[in-house]
């Protein structure tokens, strides 16, 4: 189930170029973008990483010194095909019983 419908936002088309699981490079991200009418908002290329990473995704950047060289999305199986997040299918949910051992302790009133 996905909380998202209608249109697609740019940083899942951007995941969408990250499902592949290997490093995909800044120039990469912004050849599919160019000529559209979304390729000038591309100078904050971090900010659609973090809102991917706000979703779930899982993105490892690889930097030589402070320039970022690619992105790569760890847990692809997570998105669909949109680039949406929806979770994972790995995820177990445990539920355990606690029991709780409730000691009535008895108290003497103590007259003065």
């Amino acid at each position: 189930m996905s909380k998202h419908t209608g249109k697609i936002n740019r940083h899942e088309k951007i995941a969408v170029l990250l499902l592949s699981g290997k490093p995909v490079t800044p120039d990469e991200i912004k050849e599919v973008f160019k000529g559209t009418d979304q390729e000038a908002v591309l100078y904050r290329l971090s900010t659609n990483i973090y809102n991917i990473r706000k979703d779930g995704g899982v993105v490892k950047v690889h930097k030589e010194g402070r320039k970022v060289k690619a992105y790569q999305l760890m847990n692809p199986q997570d998105f669909n095909s949109d680039g949406r997040f929806v979770g994972s299918n790995k995820t177990q949910t445990t539920t355990q019983e606690v029991e709780v051992e409730v000691n009535e302790t008895e108290t003497e009133e103590v007259t003065a």
